[in-house]
């Protein structure tokens, strides 16, 4: 394992390479987008594809995309509780934030960085769950409770919800590698050298990425509903991961599974949020603010929770 410290230095230095080109103006915000088409479409599939086709998986190793997507359930459930009495759009907005996680984006690079290839395994199989998350029940709720839907007064289209779906590279990428891996199907070199090559830009692009997208700048008058979706997120998120790390058996369940599930659910809001609410017309400074307020909480919390956790 490397040092944990100099792994969450260097993240930081990147992130912070990040904001500061966007400072200076080399980099916009909406040169973010384009890299993050670039690694969602790219470079994000290649590092599924080259650990989760590979991983020795066992029956255990199911728990890991179930018990993502379990809470992510469970979070939109309890969103619909807490917003029950809210405006349609402004409950859409909200609940999309309770559901899932930026775990591709956020967390690769710092497990790669401190457990390298024996921790990707596991958070590649969490993602697995995660992505189901994003892009079926978080999408799902976006566009139900669209405006556009109010101002339209159209119904739900689920035949185009489920094309959406289908053409989503990631989530096409963890159908392909968990059948290569199934399978047992055998890569020719020539395309492993190059995913090995794609999935070896990601951690760099993804940090960048997150300091491209990194703004302090918050609108005062939304702190109510956005400390309300914090407090919700991470406190449930500490339970669960404390109660998993703890209560789990050791002799059943390593280290590594215990602590990557742990991580995993005190991530940050879904990057994928921001696109959602674009397309289903909600209020984006809102979805950015939390976005952004998760990310640097997130990281915090990892650096405290990964110290004290190996200690």
């Amino acid at each position: 394992m490397s040092d944990v410290n100099t792994t969450f230095i260097i993240t930081l230095v990147i992130i912070g390479i990040g904001y500061i080109l966007k400072r200076v103006k080399v980099l916009k915000e909406e040169n973010g987008f384009v890299i993050s088409k670039l690694i969602f479409n790219i470079t994000l599939p290649a590092t599924i594809l080259k650990f989760t086709s590979s991983v020795d998986i066992n029956i255990s190793y199911i728990l890991l995309p179930l018990i993502s997507i379990i809470f992510s359930t469970f979070m939109a459930l309890l969103g619909f509780l807490s917003f029950r009495k809210y405006p349609r759009n402004l409950k859409g907005a909200l609940i999309m934030t309770m559901v899932g996680f930026n775990i591709a984006n956020f967390s690769f690079p710092l497990v790669e960085g401190i457990w390298g290839d024996a921790g990707m395994p596991y958070i590649a199989l969490i993602d697995a769950g995660n992505a189901f998350s994003i892009f079926v029940l978080c999408y799902l709720i976006g566009s139900i409770y669209s405006p556009k839907n109010q101002e339209e007064q159209r119904t739900i289209n689920l035949r185009y919800i489920f094309n959406r779906l289908i053409r989503s590279t990631p989530l096409i990428s963890y159908i392909v590698a968990l059948t290569i891996n199934f399978t047992n199907l055998v890569i020719p070199t020539l395309l492993t050298d190059l995913i090995d090559l794609l999935a070896r830009a990601n951690s760099a692009l993804v940090l960048l990425l997150l300091g491209v997208f990194l703004n302090f700048k918050f609108d005062k008058n939304e702190w109510l509903n956005i400390l309300k979706i914090l407090v919700l997120r991470y406190g449930m998120g500490l339970i669960a991961g404390f109660f998993i790390f703890t209560f789990f058996p050791q002799e059943q369940f390593s280290f590594l599974f215990r602590i990557m599930i742990t991580l995993s659910l005190i991530l940050p809001v879904g990057l994928a949020v921001i696109p959602f609410s674009v397309e289903f017309n909600y209020e984006q400074k809102l979805i950015t603010m939390l976005v952004n307020l998760s990310m640097i909480i997130s990281f915090i919390l990892l650096w405290i929770m990964v110290l004290f956790l190996n200690a």
